[in-house]
């Protein structure tokens, strides 16, 4: 694995610190491996000896970048055992005055590793996509493991070839419609991928895709995977060892610093038994998280190899790696998943800021907000920390589709209200959006409580979010919609709302069955008609049940099959739903207050 987010977990655990007189000018750094288990970094630098554990990727490529001939000199080699170790101590002593008495400051995580000299290539892979360059250029890596190049450059290839259909790629995406990636997916134009050999003189993203099954004729998702390359205009801090990639969306690329993440702030819980791993978690995120084309049509560009197509899919991925990083794994081993989930909320950031929005409809949008919420915090930036604590209603899915109602003095579901005869007609004729709220305020909406949308793809994902949100007090502080925490609770608890309720029902007759023919309402329909099913009677719209004329609904003057709508719903579904997941289940159990 790249650097990501090692240093900082170095910055804690050092093995060694000496000190050394001001006056030394080396500046010697020795990867070694010890027997082949621990990989070590030993380091005459400056004034200081330190020893660090090393990432196993890097050793023979900055083994490589180092100065040999003054590292030869003093008898070092890039690997080796403890005779290594002993090398290096004895090589900087060698060079470096005898350490003072001094005691030495304790490290802390402002702390900066040796910076990597400058490398240059010619081209650069990753994930199966490769950039050509018009001659050898600049390159680094983030904390992340995403690369970047020095500007101005000349782009002369990037494979796989854009085919005019597949595998298309843009610079700085701008667009939540349209899109160049694939002819398959929605709203595509050709006119977004620009033409090669391509010069980029600003700081730019250059976002690359390849797609699903180039001969297939239809695709969801289209994009088997994808991947970003940055152009930056000067050298970032430690060669970007300790700089967030920019967010990819637009053409503003502000650079965050990993080195000084507010890592006090997540929390160290005690582990439950279902807990997924350090590397899966981390496996899941590290990839670019395509997703600012808006909406349902959003799913035809998540990339396969990227995550989850389905919002809800991509809510429980993301609570569960909120919830694992707050268990209490060191710092060092919860490194990598940190960084992922912080870059991904910078890239929701770039989206946000550049209009993109995540409202309600099903479970397409969810999962977003909290992930932007924790790299706020992590970052500690008071623009994004304001941005999510001030946001819109009706921005994200979590802070619109769950509301406090008055009427029932208490908080309900329901995403959008079309209209009083919307909300009706999907009642009773199953037309229109299955996720509307109540007009009348005194019920869960959807086209039936406790079921459709609100059981299948929205509740549980819910409740990793509320979870994750009061776990950490840091993203709690600035959570804007406190009802999605009541209303979770209540789903866990209480199940669906449906009583009390004055509103008729909708009514109609039995067919088939053995009461073929016999009356039956929304009330009874699940029992009035055995081995039949009641047909609900739009025509009685306004008439028996609906709209009253003056605001409200007409009201339920039969008590034979219970008051209200819904009156056997009320209760029902408990914690039950879709998208749920035994380690958030037994974290809820365990620490939910």
């Amino acid at each position: 694995m790249l650097r990501r987010l090692t240093y900082i977990a170095v910055f804690i655990t050092e093995l060694a610190f000496l000190r050394v007189p001001a006056s030394a000018q080396e500046n010697l750094v020795l990867r070694c491996q010890d027997r082949g288990v621990r990989k070590l970094e030993v380091s005459c630098s400056g004034s200081k000896i330190r020893i660090r554990p090393a990432t196993p990727k890097t050793i023979v490529r900055k083994w490589k970048m180092m100065n040999k001939a003054a590292l030869s000199s003093l008898g070092f080699s890039p690997v080796g055992s403890k005779r290594c170790l002993r090398k290096v101590r004895k090589g900087c002593a060698e060079v470096l005055p005898t350490p003072s008495p001094t005691p030495s400051p304790q490290p802390t995580a402002t702390t900066v590793p040796t910076a990597v000299p400058g490398s240059f290539a010619t081209s650069l892979t990753q994930y199966g996509v490769t950039f050509t360059f018009s001659q050898s250029t600049r390159y680094g890596q983030f904390v992340n493991g995403d690369y970047w190049v020095l500007g101005p450059v000349t782009i002369v290839a990037i494979s796989p070839d854009f085919t005019g259909t597949r595998h298309g790629f843009e610079v700085n995406p701008a667009s939540k419609v349209n899109q160049g990636f694939d002819s398959r997916a929605i709203s595509f134009d050709a006119a977004r991928v620009p033409l090669l050999p391509l010069q980029i003189s600003t700081a730019s993203s250059v976002v690359k895709s390849i797609s699903v099954d180039p001969n297939a004729s239809t695709c969801r998702p289209c994009l088997q995977t994808a991947a970003v390359l940055t152009v930056l205009m000067e050298v970032p801090p430690q060669e970007g060892a300790l700089t967030f990639r920019p967010g990819y969306f637009g053409n503003s690329k502000t650079l965050f610093s990993a080195a000084s993440l507010n890592l006090a702030s997540i929390p160290a819980l005690t582990p439950v038994a279902s807990v997924p791993s350090l590397s899966s978690v981390a496996t899941g995120l590290q990839r670019l998280q395509l997703d600012h084309q808006e909406n349902w049509v959003g799913r035809y560009l998540h990339p396969v190899d990227n995550g989850p197509d389905y919002g809800s899919s991509i809510a429980t991925r993301n609570n569960e790696a909120l919830l694992r990083v707050m268990l209490n794994d060191s710092i060092e081993q919860k490194a990598p998943a940190i960084t992922y989930l912080v870059q991904y909320g910078i890239d929701i950031w770039s989206m946000y800021q550049g209009g993109v929005r995540w409202p309600t409809n099903g479970g397409h949008t969810l999962g977003r907000l909290p992930v932007l919420a924790f790299a706020a915090v992590l970052l500690d930036n008071s623009q994004m920390k304001s941005a999510v604590q001030n946001v819109a209603s009706t921005d994200f899915d979590e802070t619109y589709g769950t509301y406090y109602s008055s009427t029932a003095s208490k908080v309900i579901y329901g995403q959008t209200l079309a209209s009083e005869m919307g909300y009706w007609d999907n009642l009773v004729r199953d037309n229109n959006s299955r996720t509307q709220r109540d007009p009348y305020g005194y019920i869960d909406g959807g086209y039936r409580p406790g079921g459709s949308y609100q059981y299948c793809c929205i509740s549980q994902p819910y409740k990793g979010s509320a979870l994750a949100i009061e776990m950490m007090a840091t993203i709690k502080s600035i959570w804007p919609n406190p009802h999605l925490l009541t209303y979770a609770a209540r789903w866990v608890s209480d199940g669906a709302h449906t009583q009390p309720d004055p509103c008729a029902p909708a009514d109609g007759l039995c067919s088939g069955g053995t009461r073929n023919g016999l009356a039956c309402t929304s009330a009874n329909e699940d029992t009035a008609c055995p081995g039949g099913l009641c047909e609900l009677d739009w025509g009685h719209y306004g008439v028996t049940y609906g709209p009253n004329g003056s605001g409200g609904c007409i009201l339920d003057t039969d008590p034979s099959d219970g008051t209200g709508r819904f009156p056997a719903l009320h209760g029902t579904s408990a914690d039950a739903g879709n998208y749920g997941s035994a380690f958030i289940d037994q974290m809820w159990l365990a620490h939910m207050p």
